[in-house]
């Protein structure tokens, strides 16, 4: 039934999307108030890198309460949502820069918490393929609505306590989508239906593909933030945050589209993406309305934003390591602060931030490659050692030409009728050729020839 196929990625992207739009909304809040009570780039620090790194510490300390205390996660969030709740309460009413700060940067590490339990939803209950449009619904409708929001009062409310209430019904409203128990996809867990799905590995293998696609996802992550950080101070002077988020919904839909059509077409245009944030660097001091910057800005963010969080998603589904799922998060939010840190620390000095990010894109495009080749090229490398097995273990029974013809047959489960068709020869010279082949690998029938050949796949 239609109703029941889809019911899986509806009930992930609403709970992402309620989620995203709780954190994001209770985000801003607490940017705008933290403008109020000091001017940047001290705002900037406080929301861009120390928000940032709460929210990436948050998303780390769930990955690990899910590989210690996975049976416990569900109450966990509902904990979490109250606690997010209590702590924004004196994190966007606080009269003090100091207590602002400080509870607002416990919210952030709550919203990190949040993120990594919809990530974890996104990965153990729907398939590869419609990972990255469930994803991009989500947050895309998360953003809408809060640029909804922003249109009333002239975005008053993200001023007023009258957010608090807002937030906390979409708490509720995300509490009982948790409650909901959706049928799992098949194949959800499993990484069968992967797009392009990465090549078996040894262990050593695995965490050396691990470890680059960490630091791949963290230097994308700092070009764009090096490119463009969204200053606080334009904001001050009329820009309007919310109307700009839009162009991310936009980057996000078309970003899952392309990601779950195919992830190596999504890898691909993470990475020209990059090129927009050198763009933005070159026109900087011209005349050119800084509403563009934050547009390009977030429009293309959108493809960072799904390639990194999926990227992390399928390595967990696929390799059974789910706790790994919000890594892609994890890290591209340390990236984003450590971008922040860059753009802050060399503000004004032009030529010095093109020569950085520069080197970090150059950095960026090496470990792509390397990251491609151990993810998106696996099916030229297992024809290739296909090749090379079949060769090996062929010269090493000493097998005629027909005999490895009739091997290929076997392997393939070919009837002898099969095979003496295939090869135009009689059904006796089919048997006399599979006797030679049990002796020759010391079988005694083709379940033990077919369980010898796998084993030469181990040697």
């Amino acid at each position: 039934m239609r109703t029941t196929t889809h019911q899986p990625r509806l009930l992930n992207a609403l709970l992402t999307g309620i989620c995203f739009l709780l954190t994001s909304t209770a985000y801003l809040a607490w940017t705008y108030h933290i403008m109020e009570l000091a001017k940047a780039p001290l705002s900037d620090a406080i929301t861009l890198i120390i928000g940032y790194l709460f929210q990436a510490a948050g998303v780390g300390l769930f990955s690990l309460f899910t590989k210690y205390r996975k049976d416990q996660i569900q109450i966990s969030v509902y904990i979490v949502l109250g606690l997010h709740m209590v702590f924004m309460i004196p994190a966007v009413l606080s009269a003090g820069l100091v207590q602002a700060a400080v509870f607002g940067s416990i919210m952030n590490l709550l919203c990190g918490w949040i993120a990594g339990y919809y990530l974890y939803r996104l990965t153990t209950g729907i398939k590869a393929a419609h990972s990255a449009m469930t994803l991009g619904i989500g947050y895309s409708a998360a953003i809408i609505i809060s640029w909804l929001l922003s249109l009333i009062g002239d975005g008053y409310l993200y001023n007023s306590w009258i957010i608090l209430i807002i937030c906390f019904v979409f708490s509720m409203i995300a509490a009982l989508i948790i409650r909901m128990k959706p049928r799992v996809e098949e194949d959800a867990l499993t990484g069968s239906d992967l797009p392009v799905k990465s090549p078996p590995a040894g262990e050593k293998a695995f965490r050396t593909l691990l470890i680059l696609a960490v630091f791949f996802i963290l230097l994308i992550s700092m070009v764009n933030s090096c490119g463009f950080g969204f200053p606080s101070g334009d904001v001050m002077n009329g820009i309007s945050l919310e109307f700009s988020r839009l162009f991310y919904a936009a980057g996000l839909l078309l970003a899952g589209f392309v990601n779950d059509r195919n992830r190596r077409h999504g890898a691909i245009c993470a990475v020209i993406a990059l090129v927009v944030p050198f763009i933005m660097l070159a026109i900087k001091g011209e005349p050119v309305s800084m509403m563009i910057f934050w547009i390009l800005s977030y429009f293309t963010f959108g493809f960072y934003s799904i390639y990194r969080m999926i990227l992390f998603s399928d390595i967990a589904r696929e390799k059974g390591l789910i706790y790994l799922c919000g890594f892609g998060l994890f890290i591209g939010r340390i990236g984003d602060a450590a971008g922040e840190a860059v753009t802050l620390t060399l503000s004004g000095l032009t030529i010095i931030m093109i020569a950085i990010t520069a080197t970090l894109f150059m950095a960026a495009v090496i470990l792509f490659f390397r990251v491609y080749q151990y993810i998106y090229l696996p099916e030229t490398k297992m024809q290739r050692s296909e090749r090379e097995i079949f060769q090996h273990f062929s010269e090493r029974h000493d097998l005629s030409s027909r005999e490895r013809e009739v091997l290929r047959f076997l392997l393939e489960e070919k009837t002898n009728k099969e095979i003496a068709d295939a090869l135009s020869i009689s059904e006796g010279t089919v048997k006399y050729h599979i006797h030679n082949l049990l002796q020759k690998t010391s079988c005694s029938n083709r379940l033990d020839l077919l369980a010898a050949f796998s084993a030469e796949q181990d040697i």
